[in-house]
């Protein structure tokens, strides 16, 4: 707090809690116009019904384009945990090494 103002009412010094960003922007690739032919790989934390929810996301996305198909999340592995930073670090040659061509990434957060 510095000095009061003549009013007689507190006057408070302001502080900006953002800081500089901590991360290396990059240019997006372009989305894709279609699912209709791709591979879809699922990535999960294991946090949060995922079990449940990517099934009705895979029924979901096939009804709209029939010949998608899907790589589940139990071929990557973990998102979340002792091993996520290995797990992270593997995965740009996990999706290629399966031909997949967009990922939905569940977390529990």
């Amino acid at each position: 707090m510095t000095a009061a103002p003549l009013s007689g009412e507190p006057s408070y010094d302001v502080v900006w809690p953002g800081s500089p960003s901590g991360i290396e922007q990059r240019e997006l690739v372009p989305r894709l116009d279609t699912l209709a032919g791709k591979r879809i790989g699922f990535l999960w934390d294991y946090l949060f019904r995922g079990d449940e929810l990517f099934p009705i996301l895979e029924r979901e996305l096939a009804s709209r384009y029939g010949d998608v198909t899907f790589v589940g999340y139990e071929a990557f592995g973990n998102t979340h945990g002792g091993d996520e930073a290995e797990m992270i670090d593997r995965l740009p040659d996990s999706l290629r090494s399966r031909g997949v061509d967009a990922v939905v990434s569940g977390m529990g957060c």
